[in-house]
């Protein structure tokens, strides 16, 4: 495992899919919330502190991407209250592989996806997709933009949803795809009341 300090309020954690099933944890385990990746999790946190000076002591947003055939990423954002940085000011070392930031969220049911879908404040630029996986949706996201309309987003998809640490290529070869752009727009029309 190595930790890179991106700057000051973002870390990436490369980890190898080797070191994962030295501590027995698989793919499955990574993508849903157990023990024993929150315990993963905290560790490589420690070792981040120790390593880079990085304090997590701060909300926070988690983005997990595969990085090679070998090694899987974890990006570590604070989630700053106080200062808005917009995208196209980030270091493009936070972009993966050239995409903005992407978001994932998990739904137990149809109705919860509706609702948090209903309740989207418009964003003009919002590329979304959708798919199902083990009895689950889940909500692919970029582009949510900036400022007090992102912050109403992520309220209402963490209002109803469950943001996760799976990435679109997992669920694009895993699981079954629904709808592979503008799922928001497509829920709307569809279930609009």
């Amino acid at each position: 495992m190595r930790v890179q300090k991106v700057n000051e309020h973002t870390i990436r954690i490369f980890i190898s899919f080797t070191e994962l099933a030295d501590r027995d944890i698989t793919m499955t385990d990574l993508f849903q919330r157990s023990p024993k990746t929150e315990q993963l999790f905290w560790e490589l946190i420690a070792q981040a502190r120790e390593e880079v000076e990085f304090n997590l002591d701060q909300p926070f947003w988690i983005q997990a991407t595969l990085a090679s055939n070998d090694e899987f990423v974890i990006t570590v954002m604070k989630q700053e209250e106080q200062l808005e940085i917009p995208a196209k000011e980030r270091p493009k070392k936070q972009i993966a592989k050239g995409r903005g930031a992407e978001w994932i969220y998990a739904f137990a049911d149809l109705e919860d996806l509706l609702a948090a879908v209903r309740n989207l404040p418009e964003l003009p630029n919002l590329r979304s997709s959708l798919y199902a996986y083990e009895g689950e949706y889940y909500l692919v996201l970029n582009r949510l933009g900036s400022g007090q309309k992102r912050q109403t987003a992520q309220a209402m998809l963490d209002e109803y949803g469950l943001a996760v640490s799976v990435t679109k290529a997992f669920l694009v070869e895993h699981g079954t795809t629904v709808a592979p752009e503008a799922a928001v727009d497509a829920l709307r029309r569809s279930f609009d009341r």
